[in-house]
């Protein structure tokens, strides 16, 4: 029997404002009773797929809505508690307490518990070298089940009784298709870094990212679906010789089939022990896929004249935004004419780490709790890495005044004598490390903190004109680039090397704790750095009178006391501002001394045990001498946030107590 072409078929179902359905391919048996459900929209109810893809936008802004009003409700709430307890302790006592029971009883059943009883972001490990990734908690496992549940009920929708199956599979087909492109666009756009709900709504892109992941396994699933149900009606139509010819004669069905076996490959590579195991692979890999997943959809869809396409280009359009966004953002901070580029000085330190300052070549707005992706080329090429900033500060582009040096001279003259016999986190055993570490002398040592983080030049408060700004990073050395990092800065004779770079940023930092008169910080090893900033931002608001808080506590439980060099220039410089001692506690947990000696502490506000943290004891002990609301934030191993999140849900129907965690669970 001759083959019947695309071009002599009479009867494709014309689409309103688009033509009809084209470019399907060579027909081979046009008398079979499926062949009319091999191609265009035969059997397709286009009616119930415009329905379905409405409910389920309309779905996403309706949540959308909601969350935006908690967060507005919870925003104007910490505002009003603000501004009522600005400077004072006295008016806090109302903020104390809960002053219903629903609202504590939803944060401890739903918002702040884990999907169990604690486990949440502790990795699940199948052994040391294989990771399946974290639990999600319970309202994001709530929020996902109903959204895999509404597609899956969308898909099964449909009238089963027809006499023809082909209709049904043709069905399926046309409403999987639908779906799998609506659903893009939130894949596409919760994998945003800037995307623009994150500053909206006040939610975390580690959230959305998890969102991001499973969006993406809907659309593959329905993908998949919608070949299969095209692959058997072609089968029954003509044979798998029928299914070589079309994707041999039409180029939306081959783009599709590419489309569909890339994102089949994105499955793959994406599931979490292959993830975990090549990050740094994984990500360049994926986008390369991505966009050739994207660009295999718009041809599919533009050569068979399919009305969907538009949704394809917006999602190319919101990466695009977002990309031409980054770049512009990233040379404007990092390049400039008169500076040049962004210069980096890598500090190699004891436990295993790096202090990483970045020189920027324009001014940078600093929040406390934010984190930047750093560049660093000559380590890891074009990829980047996200961290918490331990430190930010002004640096004048010109060379100050004789005047001014006369002052500042003055002054660190004054702070030095001071030092002397000042709080300082500084153990026995630590103040060797740093030399010894590097093979030279201490006179010949001159650490890159110490030089530029005096306390008469630091300023983390930073202006939106500032002239330039220093911003200064801790890197511990696992693999790929901070193990190399390390390394070559450890392999200096000085202990120091200079590169060139750039930040991208800042992120998050959605809330900065000043609206609480009792503010606790948890740090699990290196998760001090998001701490620091906040302490210091803390103070200097107690200081000037513009903060509710009147009490801090930094709790950080760190492996050996070398890792307490990580932020010693900083904190020193934090313990010496004034009325530190009215507001600031700090408790150090040694877990691994080398001996009791080793762990001590200089005055009676810095306080060191060896052992583990117990997060339970510490808050139940601060709920009760609390002043004000409680704030709890906490930044460190998966294990231990899991703890912290448990002693504040065991305390949350007592008082007012928010809690607020940092995590990079890529």
């Amino acid at each position: 029997m001759a083959p019947r072409f695309a071009d002599a078929l009479p009867d494709a179902l014309p689409l309103p404002g688009h033509g009809p359905v084209t470019d399907f391919g060579t027909l081979l048996n046009y008398t079979n009773d499926a062949e009319p459900y091999t191609h265009g929209l035969e059997g397709v109810d286009q009616s119930a797929n415009w329905v379905f893809a409405k409910v389920l936008f309309v779905s996403f802004m309706a949540l959308l809505a909601i969350t935006l009003g908690y967060r507005w409700v919870h925003m104007g709430t910490m505002h009003i508690r603000h501004l009522m307890t600005m400077g004072r302790w006295e008016g806090q006592r109302y903020w104390m307490y809960n002053h219903s029971h629903f609202w504590p009883r939803v944060k401890k059943s739903l918002l702040y518990a884990p999907l169990g009883h604690q486990r949440h972001n502790r990795e699940i490990q199948l052994s040391k070298a294989v990771s399946i990734g974290t639990l999600p908690s319970r309202f994001h496992t709530i929020l996902l089940v109903l959204y895999l549940a509404s597609n899956i009920a969308y898909c099964l929708v449909q009238n089963w009784s027809r006499s023809n199956s082909s209709s049904v599979v043709a069905e399926l087909r046309g409403r999987t298709g639908m779906l799998a492109v609506l659903n893009l666009i939130p894949t596409v756009l919760f994998a945003l870094r800037n995307n623009p709900l994150i500053p909206l709504l006040k939610v975390s892109y580690d959230t959305f990212n998890l969102f991001h992941r499973w969006c993406a396994r809907v659309v593959i699933f329905e993908v998949t679906v919608h070949t299969i149900c095209w692959g058997v009606n072609s089968l029954n139509a003509g044979g798998l010789y029928q299914v070589r010819v079309s994707l041999a004669t039409s180029t939306s069905y081959l783009w599709g089939m590419v489309s569909m076996c890339t994102f089949a490959v994105v499955f793959l590579t994406g599931l979490s022990p292959v993830r975990h195991a090549f990050y740094e692979t994984f990500l360049n890999v994926h986008r390369l896929l991505v966009w050739l997943a994207l660009v295999g959809v718009y041809i599919h869809l533009d050569k068979a004249n399919l009305p969907q396409l538009p949704y394809v280009q917006l999602c190319i359009g919101f990466w695009l935004a977002e990309w031409v966004w980054r770049i512009s953002r990233i040379c404007y901070h990092n390049a400039s004419r008169q500076r040049g580029i962004t210069k980096i000085t890598v500090e190699a330190l004891p436990a295993e780490a790096c202090r990483v300052t970045f020189d920027l070549s324009r001014s940078w707005r600093w929040k406390p709790g934010c984190h930047v992706h750093a560049y660093l080329p000559q380590f890891a090429l074009w990829s980047s890495h996200p961290f918490s900033i331990a430190w930010a500060e002004n640096r004048p582009r010109s060379p100050p005044l004789e005047m001014e040096m006369e002052k500042m001279a003055s002054l660190n003259n004054s702070v030095n004598n001071h030092s002397t016999d000042g709080p300082s986190m500084v153990t026995r055993d630590s103040m060797y490390s740093r030399h010894s570490m590097m093979g030279a002398p201490p006179h010949t040592i001159a650490t890159i903190a110490e030089v530029t983080h005096k306390a008469g030049r630091a300023n983390i408060a930073l202006p939106r004109d500032a002239a330039c700004t220093s911003v200064s990073l801790v890197m511990r050395a696992r693999t790929g680039m901070t193990r190399k990092l390390y390394d070559k800065a450890s392999a200096s004779p000085t202990g120091t090397i200079t590169t060139w770079g750039a930040i991208e940023g800042p992120y998050g930092g959605h809330d900065s704790m000043t609206s609480y008169g009792t503010v606790i910080l948890f740090a699990g090893g290196v998760g001090i750095t998001h701490c620091v900033g906040y302490v210091h931002h803390l103070m200097l608001q107690y200081q000037a009178g513009t903060a509710s808080t009147q009490k801090i506590l930094l709790v950080w439980s760190v492996p050996n006391t070398e890792a307490l060099e990580w932020v010693r220039v900083w904190m020193d410089n934090i313990l010496r501002m004034e009325g530190r001692r009215d507001v600031l506690r700090i408790q150090l947990f040694v877990t691994k001394p080398r001996h009791r000696g080793e762990v001590i502490s200089n005055t009676g506000s810095v306080q060191m045990f060896p052992g583990r943290c117990n997060p339970n004891t510490i808050i139940e002990k601060e709920m009760q001498e609390r002043i004000g609301a409680m704030g709890v934030t906490v930044c460190g191993p998966g294990a231990f946030a899991d703890s912290v999140r448990a002693a504040v849900r065991n305390v949350v129907t007592e008082g007012a107590v928010d809690f607020v965690e940092e995590a990079f669970t890529y």
